[in-house]
């Protein structure tokens, strides 16, 4: 299988890939996890995406298209399940990815911009294994809580919170999801392949549920 999903920063997409992951024999392809995978190879591509990033400048779509390309192919051929997360990000993208690759199932999480905003900047990472915590959301996604702060109830390594994750830049992120990514909505409802679900009212654990049924 295939999936895509689709939903604003900070809607619980990273949260149900991570279930998927670690309960449903899915690979995940991230454009930002593939980009720092290859920086942090040292290849010859990886020091020219270094180079870029610490300009300032986008890595070009050709580059991020061909990396996700590789991926994909490398996990087909391994018979793996695919997660899609942060890739597409436009039309363009989406076309190129149909020029190989079908999408199965698109689904597309709905919660509210005030909500995001309050997620996100109470949203905490463990560097070491990747999982994600949240101090305003359900018992099942708090940390645990330290004098100096909080840590991993996996791994327990001390959490850390992203730079960007602060009020300014998730509108800006936001802004552009809006601009940019939105119309991938319409691009696979008129496939008849996207469900949507509102992520206010509906547990993350009942939608990984509902995708692998």
């Amino acid at each position: 299988m295939v999936l895509l999903l689709l939903g604003a920063p900070g809607s619980g997409k990273g949260t149900i890939s991570n279930s998927l992951i670690a309960n449903h024999d899915f690979k995940q392809i991230s454009t930002g996890d593939l980009l720092r995978e290859e920086v942090n190879s040292g290849s010859k591509l990886g020091k020219e995406i270094d180079e870029i990033i610490k300009t300032g400048k986008f890595v070009s779509s050709e580059l991020v298209n061909n990396l996700v390309k590789d991926n994909i192919n490398k996990y087909k051929k391994m018979g793996k399940n695919i997660v899609l997360d942060g890739y597409p990000r436009n039309i363009d993208q989406a076309n190129f990815l149909a020029t190989y690759c079908d999408i199965d199932k698109v689904v597309l999480i709905e919660v509210s911009n005030e909500l995001i905003i309050k997620r996100i900047i109470a949203r905490w990472t463990c560097p070491k294994c990747g999982i994600i915590y949240n101090t305003n959301s359900t018992p099942d996604y708090m940390p645990e809580v330290k004098k100096d702060g909080y840590y991993c109830k996996k791994c327990g390594a001390k959490l850390t919170q992203r730079k960007d994750d602060n009020i300014d830049t998730v509108k800006s992120r936001l802004d552009t999801y809006e601009q940019q990514t939105k119309p991938l909505i319409n691009f696979y409802d008129k496939k008849g392949i996207i469900k949507k679900y509102n992520g206010e009212k509906i547990t993350y654990d009942k939608i990984v549920k509902d995708i692998v049924s």
